[in-house]
């Protein structure tokens, strides 16, 4: 096969996916108009712009040893944070793996297991982080919980479960308040701790960050999924009534859990044939569209079924299907970023990566992963355009980019952000085409990590000092 035969090809997928100035407008426009929608929607059952109750953001001078906790799917996690001032931490983790039987027994045996596992971060692994009066109990130490499950959350430190999910079928703990829950255990452990504040880990992800860069405006999570979080005005947050307004100043401002994984629709989402195809074949179609079109759960199967299609076209492996090349979600994202990242003269690793999931009729051809290649930089181009687009809707909701001359700094978390390469190079590009230079140059693009646990203790500690 020679590439130039089927420029044609490659010519119409740049079209669709490299989307220009132009085309970023109306994504751009749709997303502002859905913050507006989700300010005033009630976050009852599928919502959006989730208020945090978190309600300023650190300075990086704070000191002190707080607790966080992130309990996940599979593991929990609970570290001791010690807050040294000019935006530098100690931290000390204590992981513990939640078992099947932990998941279905009782909860009062589930949050017991968890005081425990804080219990021996304080008096076995950690002590040496806090004051000795907060070892031996004279002094509450306070704590932030990363729940990444649905609650309704009615004030910082106050939610009720709903249904879990993640395997967790726990009886007499869904429609309980979850500090209740927390605080019985620990009177029950003579455990002198109190929960300071809930929160969402994009909320998280942004107040870690604002402790290393004051400046940080926007936290971004990009990963298996996407979400992010940003300050905006009380007076803002529709969905309140006056009653709930009047408990804050309406200069205040509040950070708000976008939910921006459920944001889209066809009028302004400019969907391929491809995206409708993934939407179609999987088990929510017509739900979260715009992350769907670029995130890490997602890139790998786009390529697949765009590769499926030069293929038949004979553009790709002589135009033979290899086995199993047909078979749904066998082409990973993580098999796109190896690819992409195979600079060898041969690209044997390419060819190898390929072999270790499918069966050829011939072995690759340089030209076939040249091709495979640029396919899979089409697609993750757009994903990084996608990032740009929402991260400039939250710039332009706050106009940051006209209020001063100053940084405007992103709190980036997430392994497809982090690992997949060049994937940096390309948001920031994107964000050029829209911005210019001149506002460009002024955002900065920051690693961000430890949400769940340097940024829990940060709000705990937030919440504490009000």
């Amino acid at each position: 096969m020679v590439m130039a035969s089927y420029e044609h090809l490659f010519n119409k997928l740049e079209d669709q996916f490299l989307l220009t100035k132009e085309q970023m407008a109306p994504i751009i426009k749709g997303f502002i108009s859905e913050y507006q929608s989700g300010l005033k929607t009630p976050s009852t059952g599928i919502a959006s712009m989730i208020p945090s109750y978190v309600t300023s953001l650190p300075t990086g001078n704070e000191t002190g040893t707080f607790l966080s906790l992130d309990l996940g799917g599979t593991n929990l996690r609970v570290n001791a944070v010690q807050l040294l001032g000019d935006g530098q931490v100690n931290m000390v983790e204590n992981k513990r793996l939640a078992t099947v039987e932990l998941k279905s027994g009782s909860g009062d045996a589930f949050f017991d297991w968890i005081a425990d596992t804080i219990q021996e971060l304080i008096t076995v692994k950690a002590p040496h982080l806090f004051k000795p009066e907060q070892v031996n109990g004279q002094e509450t130490l306070s704590l932030g919980v990363c729940w990444s499950f649905p609650i309704d959350q009615t004030t910082l430190d106050r939610g009720t479960v709903l249904r879990m999910g993640k395997g967790f079928t726990m009886p007499n703990v869904q429609g309980r308040d979850l500090s209740d829950m927390f605080h019985e255990a620990f009177k029950r452990k003579n455990l002198n701790v109190r929960v300071g504040a809930l929160l969402n880990d994009t909320v998280g992800t942004l107040v870690a960050h604002a402790y290393s860069n004051p400046r940080s405006r926007i936290g971004f999570i990009y990963a298996t999924g996407c979400n992010a979080a940003y300050p905006e005005k009380v007076s803002n947050i529709g969905k309140w009534d006056e009653t709930q307004r009047s408990r804050f100043n309406p200069n205040d401002e509040m950070l708000i859990n976008t939910e921006i994984d459920i944001f889209g629709d066809d009028t302004y989402l400019p969907r391929t044939k491809y995206d409708h195809q993934l939407d179609k074949n999987h088990s929510q179609p017509d739900f979260q569209p715009w992350e769907k079109m670029m995130s890490g759960a997602y890139l790998g199967e786009l390529t697949r079924l765009v590769a499926m299609d030069f293929i038949q076209q004979g553009a790709l492996f002589d135009g033979v299907v290899p086995a199993g090349w047909d078979t749904p979600w066998s082409f990973q994202t993580a098999m796109m970023s190896s690819i992409e990242r195979d600079n060898t003269a041969s690209r044997d690793e390419s060819v190898k990566i390929l072999e270790s999931v499918y069966s050829f009729a011939t072995r690759p051809s340089k030209d076939d992963i040249q091709a495979i290649t640029r396919i899979c930089r089409i697609v993750a181009t757009r994903g990084a355009i996608m990032v740009a687009v929402a991260i400039a809707s939250m710039i332009e909701k706050q106009k940051l980019h006209i209020v001063d001359s100053n940084e405007i700094v992103i709190g980036m978390n997430g392994s497809t952000y982090e690992y997949y390469p060049y994937m940096d190079v390309r948001v920031k590009k994107a964000l050029r085409t829209w911005f210019g230079s001149e506002v460009s140059d002024r955002i900065l693009l920051e690693i961000a990590r430890d949400g769940g646990s340097i940024g829990g203790a940060l709000i705990a500690m937030l919440a504490a000092a009000e």
